[in-house]
């Protein structure tokens, strides 16, 4: 079985960090999790569909959707204090740090990158925060980039170039930034924050090994009992491992069935034609 970090690799060096934490999860289970990459621009859904996955990060959303549900093993709980010890996080909406606009509001109207539809951070919980400030009967309150976004490295792209005004970010992937690339980080603001949704979680795929998968959820939830682990915990601002259960999940399709329903989309061309903002 592998073991993967795309979501969260935000750089090379925390990358290597990713794989140091990996390591020794998989020492302190028994059990063999090489690391094996996968970086963009190859679909981080694919990587989930592998029949192989031992310990691999996966949004919440797209888990909550399986139609073959992969085994949960644990989720990180961030250890800044806007976490609360919790195993959630935000989407922050960021703008370039130069940008003259102090709030969301005023961003109404123009260009919003975003991730794709699969993504929660990235996609789902912006667009169900939005449909909560929009006027009734408003179908969007941006407009849509001329290129696809789908990671967070292109979604920051697109601000820094202008071809978007707002972009939108886990804010587990900006902690990251701002530890491993703060040149980056500085040219970013961040104008709001959704309520917190569940973070990603290490799942195992849906046909491993039952007791090999509960041995490596064990490693997961002690990793932060010893010197060692905390410390590896620690490179990557986390404070442990969290248990997790499906139903933790299961606010997140409900998100998007009530987006649906509303008949609200993220991104709409004809968003700047509305008078919003």
């Amino acid at each position: 079985m592998i073991a993967n970090a795309r979501m969260y690799a935000v750089t090379p060096q925390a990358e290597e960090a990713w794989r140091a934490l990996l390591a020794r999860v998989s020492e302190r289970a028994g059990v063999a999790l090489p690391y094996v990459e996968h970086p963009a621009p190859a679909q981080v859904s694919a990587l989930w569909a592998r029949p192989d996955c031992g310990c691999v990060f996966m949004c919440g959303y797209p888990y909550a959707s399986a139609q073959v549900t992969p085994h949960l093993l644990a989720a990180p709980a961030p250890a800044l204090a806007r976490y609360d010890g919790q195993p959630v996080y935000f989407t922050e909406f960021i703008v370039r740090a130069d940008a003259p606009v102090q709030s969301l509001a005023h961003t109404f109207g123009q260009r919003l990158a975003c991730m794709l539809p699969e993504s929660n951070s990235g996609y789902n919980a912006p667009r169900h925060y939005l449909m909560r400030l929009a006027p009734a009967g408003t179908r969007a309150l941006y407009r849509p980039t001329a290129m696809l976004t789908p990671t967070p490295r292109e979604v920051i792209g697109a601000v820094l170039a202008g071809q978007a005004e707002v972009g939108v970010i886990d804010s587990f992937v900006m902690d990251l930034l701002r530890r491993y690339d703060p040149g980056l980080a500085a040219q970013l603001k961040t104008l709001a924050l959704t309520p917190p949704t569940p973070i990603p979680t290490l799942v195992a795929s849906a046909g491993a090994d039952p007791q090999q998968c509960a041995r490596v959820r064990a490693a997961l939830l002690g990793l932060h009992e010893d010197a060692a682990g905390t410390a590896l915990l620690a490179m990557l601002g986390l404070a442990r491992f969290v248990a997790v259960q499906p139903a933790d999940y299961a606010c997140l399709p409900a998100m998007a069935y009530e987006a649906d329903l509303a008949g609200f989309a993220l991104t709409d061309a004809a968003a700047g034609e509305q008078g919003i903002g």
